[in-house]
């Protein structure tokens, strides 16, 4: 079976499949909240099945961006080489984040000048991306572009194009997709398939929401034909 790790945000965690020191959204109770009985039911659970693998690590910090210097920044090394302990390599990795640097409106371009930014969108997944390819050039890098949601019983909600900030949803979307093309990575364009998870919260899915995630993931690896 494959080996299969993740590396996510608050909405790929649930409580028990992360490393013991991280901050978790789907606790007990947030899994009660949203009606997820099991880590069955979560996205990234489900498209493990799919591709007829076994759960090598969820490393999804709760609150966590690429941007950022230091843990828990998802480009930090002691994330990344998380995704292999003891030695044991992914075949495959599924990269989902971004979210909260959407949220929190960070800037997407670096500060003309700078050599590094570590607090902008694109240089930080640059850095995520040649990180990740540089420690497992042998595991396939599969990077999902973020989707949008929609909110339970408030009908009338629209999906925001920025929280905070300048910057638009498509804006991040954008940056994954090119950074994409300059590496040996897989692009899962989950936000083109055109469809949205339900959340209580306008963030977090819901089991229905989770459900979502993973059709749009499948849909994506149906494409690239992983599964075959």
């Amino acid at each position: 079976m494959r080996k299969i790790s993740v590396l996510g945000d608050s909405i790929s965690t649930f409580e028990g499949y992360q490393p013991k020191d991280y901050a978790v959204y789907y606790n007990r109770i947030a899994q009660l909240y949203n009606g997820m009985a099991d880590a069955e039911d979560t996205w990234w659970m489900q498209v493990i099945h799919y591709l007829d693998g076994e759960l090598l690590v969820n490393d999804a910090y709760s609150g966590s961006r690429v941007s950022g210097k230091d843990f828990p920044s998802a480009a930090c090394m002691e994330r990344l080489r998380r995704l292999a302990p003891a030695g044991q390599i992914p075949d495959v990795i599924l990269v989902y984040i971004g979210f909260n640097d959407f949220g929190y409106g960070v800037r997407i371009q670096q500060y003309p000048g700078r050599t590094e930014d570590y607090d902008s969108f694109a240089d930080s997944y640059d850095r995520l991306l040649k990180r990740l390819t540089a420690l497992y050039p042998s595991s396939e890098i599969i990077c999902g572009t973020l989707m949008k949601t929609v909110w339970k019983e408030h009908e009338d909600w629209v999906f925001p194009p920025h929280f905070e900030g300048e910057y638009n949803f498509e804006d991040y979307n954008q940056t994954i997709r090119e950074t994409c093309e300059r590496y040996p990575v897989r692009l899962a364009d989950l936000e083109k398939t055109g469809l949205r998870y339900e959340t209580l919260d306008s963030t977090h899915g819901t089991a229905a929401g989770h459900k979502t995630i993973a059709q749009a993931w499948i849909q994506c690896l149906e494409a690239m034909r992983l599964n075959k």
